[in-house]
């Protein structure tokens, strides 16, 4: 069984991964969509043993009760990859398979979010009105992390 001091070691190390938490109440938000199995908003050590053995069960691929540095980083490159998929298809604006330097030129992202008033460029005031629009989007989610959130209305 983990000490309370483990359970505050690894719940810290959450909150250091946890590089767009604006207040505590995002933080704690978001702990508690990540750990809180059985949904009463507490995190009990149980719950982060059993997330803990969870995490290690995916890396254990080989089923022999160990994680070797390969099978540690076997994860790893398959999370990195799902990432880099992600992006290929955002970019990929035919779905062809193939990137084409036009398709990677024009991508604009949140580019066309910021110009609200589409003249093909962001002023300052528009920055900051997307900025205010951002947070207004955050203030409404339960949890965010990167850019996933999680909606109040889901709970």
């Amino acid at each position: 069984m983990m000490s309370r001091h483990g359970l505050w070691l690894v719940l810290a190390g959450c909150l250091a991964v946890n590089l767009h938490a604006q207040d505590s109440k995002q933080d704690e938000q978001w702990l508690l969509a990540k750990y809180d199995a059985n949904g009463d908003r507490v995190i009990s050590i149980d719950e982060v043993e059993e997330k803990r053995k969870q995490a290690f069960a995916r890396m254990d691929f080989d089923l022999d009760g160990d994680v070797s540095f390969e099978e540690y980083e076997r994860l790893d490159r398959e999370r990195r990859n799902l990432l880099l998929q992600a992006r290929f298809v955002k970019l990929d604006s035919n779905q062809d398979g193939r990137l084409t330097g036009q398709e990677y030129a024009s991508y604009l992202g949140s580019f066309d979010r910021m110009d609200q008033n589409g003249d093909g460029q962001v002023s300052a005031s528009e920055m900051t009105q997307s900025k205010d629009s951002d947070e207004a989007l955050k203030e409404e989610a339960d949890a965010c992390l990167l850019w996933f959130c999680v909606r109040k209305n889901m709970w």
